[in-house]
């Protein structure tokens, strides 16, 4: 996601898993790797054309995002650590303006440890992680189509993908509701304010039919005050509902940068005569394991702030989320700072908290992290992130989705952007 998981959820935005023969895949993985090439071919060949034509051709920009990282991470019952390498993620960015009001945006990425297995080895293939097409219907408003982002974030910067340098941190909040989603989105940007309005779906959902069982969509609006160029204080807020079952699509996030992949017991029912024969055990996904897993049947609604007196740069955010078959709330929120030091480097924290308004008398409700750490802009783009995290975990299914308990430790990431 560009953000924009997108994450944009990309994100670890979920995707339909279709089982297809070995040929198959290896026909799927030639046709892309051709589609990439051809696309690098493109990125040299247009700029050329198009001075040669005189502007008749469309303005092509392209991106090149690239990322590694790697965590030592503890686990509070466990006596190893959970470290190693994160699996590299590259990103191949198309920024089209085809005429002076239609534009698009179209990214390759390769991001096998959010659509892949536990190692994500066959996943290493570029994929369409992001696509949008945007038609400017008047100076100040722009119809979006395609996999548009989705969420209530209106200033702060995340993770996702191998477009990371937005986020001064290296993970994301474990309550950022942000992913993306296929549908259109209506986007207002005046002087000192915007709005946007999104009617999407969830990727790999159904599409809802007359006869019942679709998945139904999201509805998302959001309004900001940005202020002039000069102003310090942001302000903005947004909610979400939808119908059909899937829920909101945004509720558990766009995938985390902490990898846990704690062994998970769930029942094993025998799908001929239905009846529970056992238990199973599989690796848990791990944004499930570090991100608190919202209510998502209901509404979820936020607000939050930029302050950027020089040399601080200070978001705040705070929201619920919402339903009432099962009766479940959750509230949440956070503050994050980050302070340049000099031109190439800054310190920068963040603290969460999410608290289930619905836990048990006596039972720890609260989810909370803490995040700090610097970044170096060691050559110019290429930019080196170290951070230290601790996770507390609460009781209930809010605060504990999977059977993660609490977490600590260091990671480390390398990315250049360019």
């Amino acid at each position: 996601m560009p953000a924009f998981k997108t994450n944009h959820q990309s994100t670890t935005s979920p995707m339909t898993q279709f089982t297809i023969s070995r040929t198959t895949n290896t026909l799927f993985q030639w046709l892309t790797a051709s589609a990439f090439a051809l696309l690098l071919l493109v990125a040299t060949a247009v700029p050329a054309q198009a001075q040669m034509e005189d502007g008749e051709l469309p303005e092509i920009d392209f991106s090149v995002n690239l990322m590694q990282s790697a965590q030592v991470l503890s686990v509070d019952g466990l006596d190893n650590t959970a470290s190693g390498f994160h699996a590299a993620r590259a990103g191949v960015n198309a920024n089209v303006q085809f005429s002076e009001n239609v534009s698009g945006l179209l990214m390759l990425e390769s991001e096998p440890n959010d659509f892949g297995g536990a190692s994500g080895a066959s996943q290493f293939q570029p994929q369409v992680d992001f696509m949008v097409m945007n038609l400017q219907v008047s100076e100040g408003l722009t119809v979006q189509a395609g996999t548009p982002v989705t969420g209530l974030l209106n200033f702060r910067g995340f993770s996702d993908g191998p477009n990371v340098q937005g986020n001064p941190l290296i993970g994301n909040s474990p309550a950022d509701n942000i992913t993306a989603g296929e549908g259109v989105k209506l986007i207002g940007s005046f002087d000192e304010f915007g709005f946007d309005f999104t009617v999407n779906r969830g990727f790999g959902e159904t599409v809802s039919n007359p006869e019942g069982g679709g998945t139904g969509l999201n509805y998302i609006g959001k309004v900001r005050y940005t202020g002039s160029e000069d102003e310090i204080f942001q302000v903005g807020a947004g909610a979400a509902i939808q119908s059909g079952t899937q829920g909101i699509v945004f509720a558990n996030g766009d995938g985390e940068n902490y990898y846990l992949n704690l062994p998970v017991e769930e029942q094993a029912v025998n799908p001929e005569t239905g009846i529970i024969e056992g238990t199973t055990t599989r690796s848990a996904i791990s944004a499930r394991n570090t991100h608190a897993a919202l209510p998502n049947g209901g509404v979820i609604a936020q607000a939050d702030a930029k302050i950027t007196p020089d040399p601080l740069d200070i978001d705040l955010w705070g929201g619920f989320a919402n339903e009432s078959d099962p009766d479940d709330t959750a509230v949440f929120g956070g503050v994050g700072a980050k302070v340049d030091v000099s031109e190439n480097f800054y310190l920068a924290g963040r603290f969460t908290i999410v608290n289930d308004q619905e836990a048990p008398d006596g039972a720890d409700a609260n989810l909370t992290r803490f995040q700090g750490g610097f970044g170096w802009m060691i050559f110019d783009r290429a930019l080196l992130k170290v951070e230290g995290v601790t996770q507390t975990h609460g009781d209930t299914g809010v605060t504990r989705p999977a059977d993660a308990d609490s977490f600590g430790g260091v990671l480390t990431e390398l990315s250049f952007s360019f």
